[in-house]
């Protein structure tokens, strides 16, 4: 009598999602996370370490910033009328916002970051990358601060202002990261610790500083003193595009002429350089091959608020040596309060 047997079940795969999601390259798994609405980030986050330290980190941050595509450019500089703004660049938009971190700087397989609050925060951030990107707490800062301006020179961190007038001892620090001890700076003087810092750059190692005036406040580390300049403050903006340098101040577009070891300015972009002849740039970038600016205009009446604009430039070298720039579109993307400072921006094309 043949007895039925009843066939082997099938065994489950139990297979893990997660694990095979982040078996992806880091990019395309910061990719995907920047089309997930951030509503479901608190979820996400309790998967596993590796999803929350992507959802913290500072290259989902930049990805979710945009420029919308397929929308007609136009030019709004010289225009009488409103700002279409018909392009923004903005985060992608939720009713979810976790914390987000201020790029600080790279020092050895180290990432820094600080919290990017309107309210004082002591607390720095530190990831080695070799770790999936893990953020943990590194030694907090002496004073609380709130929209700090910081740079990095000679592998030390450099923060200065976002804290009281009066805390002269430690209006402005420094980092060293192989003592893991925060140090206090000489005293600017009472002008910059009074006023807002509008811009801070490191160039031939030393760290420059402008604030609201038209003071400029130079600090050397070596010697460990400050040194005050009456003059106007500009900070040049470079970048490099077929082999071109480019460099934008405050007057003019110029490009860097190899053949005769100088610098010579963009033709073409007279209305662009007058209308924001009063403005600081804060960054410029090759834009597929194109030259993309970023500068701030207070709004007016008030100045409550200032206005980011930004404007494309198509590039064209001609049969004299001269190069010629068309300004294919340039627009309003922001309106920001005026405390906002611009530390890091990263522009790519859509």
């Amino acid at each position: 009598m043949d007895s039925e047997v009843e066939p082997p079940q099938k065994k489950k795969k139990t297979s893990d999602s997660s694990l095979s999601f982040l078996s992806l390259p880091d990019e395309i798994v910061v990719s995907c996370l920047a089309h997930i609405p951030k509503s479901y980030y608190p979820v996400l986050s309790l998967v596993c370490k590796s999803f929350c330290s992507h959802i913290l980190s500072w290259e989902l941050y930049v990805e979710r910033l945009w420029i919308k595509p397929n929308q007609t450019l136009t030019n709004d500089i010289g225009k009488k009328k409103k700002s279409t703004r018909n392009a923004l660049l903005v985060p992608v938009p939720s009713s979810y916002t976790p914390r987000v971190l201020m790029f600080v700087g790279e020092i050895g397989s180290e990432l820094y970051a600080i919290s990017k609050h309107y309210t004082p925060s002591s607390v720095m951030w530190v990831c080695n990358k070799s770790s999936t990107y893990a953020w943990r707490k590194a030694p907090c800062m002496t004073v609380a601060r709130a929209n700090v301006v910081a740079c990095v020179l000679h592998e030390k961190i450099y923060v200065m202002g976002g804290c009281a007038a009066h805390e002269s001892t430690y209006w402005a620090e420094v980092f060293d990261p192989k003592t893991q001890t925060w140090e206090p700076l000489p005293d600017p003087g009472v002008e910059l610790r009074l006023a807002s810092i509008k811009a801070m750059k490191v160039m031939e190692g030393m760290i420059y500083v402008q604030n609201s005036g038209t003071m400029e406040y130079v600090y050397n580390p070596k010697e460990n003193k400050w040194d005050v300049n009456a003059r106007a403050f500009v900070i040049e903006r470079k970048c490099e595009i077929k082999n071109v340098l480019y460099r934008v101040g405050r007057q003019s577009c110029l490009w860097y002429d190899t053949k005769q070891k100088e610098w010579r300015a963009v033709k073409g972009l007279a209305t662009l350089n007058r209308y924001r002849c009063s403005s600081d740039v804060f960054e410029i970038a090759n834009y597929g091959g194109k030259l993309l600016i970023l500068w701030e205009i207070f709004a007016k009446p008030r100045r409550q608020n200032k206005n980011i604009w930004c404007a494309v430039i198509a590039l064209e070298k001609r049969n004299d040596g001269e190069i010629r720039g068309k300004v294919e579109w340039a627009s309003i993307v922001r309106t920001v309060p005026s405390s906002y400072v611009f530390l890091r921006c990263e522009v790519k094309p859509v």
